[in-house]
């Protein structure tokens, strides 16, 4: 015989109840496709405007450092690494139907 486990019999409303609470959807309004194409956007958007932030403050460094000079590098640094957006994890699909009205 197999090692492998047999599936537990469930019924066709037990499974749909399980989908409801396992599967996701991106409740975001965009297109479902656009995900793969906005994300590595919004993170080169970000880190671009980083290292535009820093490039800018190295700019204007007069040569003798100063304290406001190296907390304004530290301040454009602290923005560089954190991006502008974050991403958002899908909703389970049964408050996603909820908030649709549709269940």
């Amino acid at each position: 015989m197999s090692d492998q486990k047999t599936r537990e019999s469930r019924s066709p409303s037990e499974d749909k109840l399980l989908s409801y609470e396992r599967d996701g959807r991106d409740a975001y309004g965009e297109n479902n496709k656009a995900k793969r194409k906005a994300i590595p956007r919004f993170k080169a958007q970000s880190n671009r405007q980083g290292r535009h932030a820093s490039n800018i403050v190295v700019a204007q460094m007069s040569g003798d450092e100063t304290v406001d000079e190296e907390a304004g590098l530290l301040e454009a640094d602290r923005k560089a690494r954190r991006p502008a957006k974050r991403k958002i994890p899908d909703m389970a699909l049964g408050d996603y139907l909820k908030r649709k009205n549709k269940i």
